[in-house]
């Protein structure tokens, strides 16, 4: 696939690693020198330096034969001029375009010059994130897919899980459940399950759940013990703990929104009833020591990552680590990749969410819906089963998928399913699946051979 990216920040230049790993053919357009330099030195990618609302430049970088042009450099109205031009010079490419202002993402764009082009803003991904992670008590990571009927949670799995120390071909309380383990992280050892299979303490597991399934039921398999939250903390009043704190005054639990900003924290005590609105420092210990109690919540989403991290390990030596958990809004791969070893229970990467919007794109099947995994080390995707694909009327037992790939749930006759060796999905029927990072062309393989 031909890709353009416009924007060489943090999402432009994970996008094009992502994508370039994937085999795609990648051209990389900023004004910026000195990112088009860093970008030339680190990344196997064509890159230009210009200014892409230049059609010239967006012809001179393959715009006639692109498949993908994706927008997302920090102004949303040189997004949306981009989008344009692109669908004026050629009109069957795909177009994703980030915007940051809400105004852009609730306008109506029917019948106009921007056509199948997606907006989206990865803050808006990221609260969304965040809320689904509140509905899922003590997981790391949790993605809903076909509106939610169908969600992949991680866990970790406790000392004293029924699910630990024997094959899961033997674990009844797993199909009573209506959950399947489809991953296994293991002190950094990802592996795909089998029947075979057997677990152990603190493995971090993802299972599909059914928006049906009685929740606490699969918590106490997994071994974890659950307690009913008093408290919310949320450090950071910009436009994300704004709109958490805002889902959460529905719920009934206490919130508390610290910012240090007096004029926003006016702000936000005027337009939020039902929380209670702090002008203080959460880098204060004693404020948190204060405010948290041993079933808190606390959210880390200030502006600033660094700051996140911190404020997370500095909340947790007030809560009890059974019964709380922390939450930090960061991008960075390294904070990413050590905040469970330091005892931070979740982080939530805008970028990934961004990645997670640019997925859907990429395969060669009628892909509805995508998302990375565990810091984009997975890949899920929810695809309709086409009727000349080799999904079609076969066992799964008997497809024989590519290693690293499995089947997690579906929907089968407009009823959520949970996969086992003997059922067998038809034309129009959707599939979850899992994968590796970088599977997907493997995928796409199997999936464009005809059924016998």
């Amino acid at each position: 696939m031909n890709i353009i990216i416009v924007g060489a920040g943090l999402v432009g230049v994970n996008l094009a690693k992502h994508l370039s790993n994937e085999q795609h053919n990648v051209t990389l357009i900023d004004s910026n020198h000195f990112l088009v330099k860093r970008v030339q030195e680190s990344l196997d990618v064509q890159v230009l330096e210009g200014d892409a609302t230049d059609g010239h430049i967006l012809k001179s970088a393959g715009l006639d034969s692109a498949d993908l042009v994706l927008a997302v450099s920090n102004s949303d109205e040189s997004n949306l001029i981009i989008a344009l031009m692109a669908r004026a010079i050629n009109g069957s490419v795909k177009i994703v375009a980030r915007v940051r202002r809400q105004q852009y993402l609730n306008s109506p764009w029917h019948g106009n010059p921007m056509g199948e082009t997606v907006l989206f803003s990865p803050d808006q991904a990221a609260v969304e994130m965040i809320e689904e992670l509140l509905s899922v008590d003590q997981s790391f990571e949790v993605v809903p897919f076909e509106h939610g009927a169908i969600r992949v949670a991680g866990f970790i799995l406790g000392e004293g899980s029924a699910l630990v120390g024997k094959p899961l071909k033997d674990i009844r309380l797993l199909a009573e459940v209506r959950a399947l383990i489809v991953a296994v992280d293991r002190k950094g050892e990802l592996f795909i399950p089998d029947g075979h299979s057997i677990l152990q303490p603190l493995d971090r597991i993802y299972i599909t759940l059914i928006a049906e399934t009685e929740l606490n039921k699969i918590l106490a398999t997994i071994g974890i013990k659950t307690t009913k939250k008093h408290k919310i903390v949320i450090a950071g009043g910009g436009w994300k703990g704004e709109q958490i704190a805002r889902s959460l005054e529905k719920t009934g639990i206490q919130v508390f929104l610290l910012d240090k900003d007096l004029e926003r924290c006016n702000a936000l005590a005027d337009q939020l009833k039902n929380t209670h609105v702090l002008f203080a420092d959460a880098t204060d210990p004693e404020i948190l020591q204060d405010l948290l109690g041993n079933t808190s919540t606390f959210l880390a989403l200030t502006n600033h990552q660094e700051v996140n991290f911190l404020l997370c390990l500095q909340a947790r030596q007030y809560m009890n680590a059974e019964f709380s958990r922390t939450i930090a809004l960061v991008d960075n791969d390294a904070y990413l990749s050590m905040a469970h070893g330091l005892g931070i229970d979740a982080v939530v990467s805008p970028r990934l969410a961004a990645v997670g919007n640019i997925l859907r794109f990429l395969g060669k099947g009628k892909v509805i819906d995508a998302a990375p995994l565990l810091n984009g080390r997975l890949e899920a995707f929810s695809l309709e089963v086409q009727p000349n694909s080799r999904l079609a009327g076969v066992c799964l037992k008997d497809l024989r998928l590519p290693a690293g790939i499995i089947v997690a749930g579906g929907i089968k006759n407009g009823a959520v399913v949970v996969p086992n060796g003997n059922l067998a999905f038809t034309a129009g029927d959707h599939l979850l699946i899992i994968s590796f990072r970088g599977h997907i062309k493997q995928l796409d393989d199997y999936l464009s051979v005809e059924s016998a």
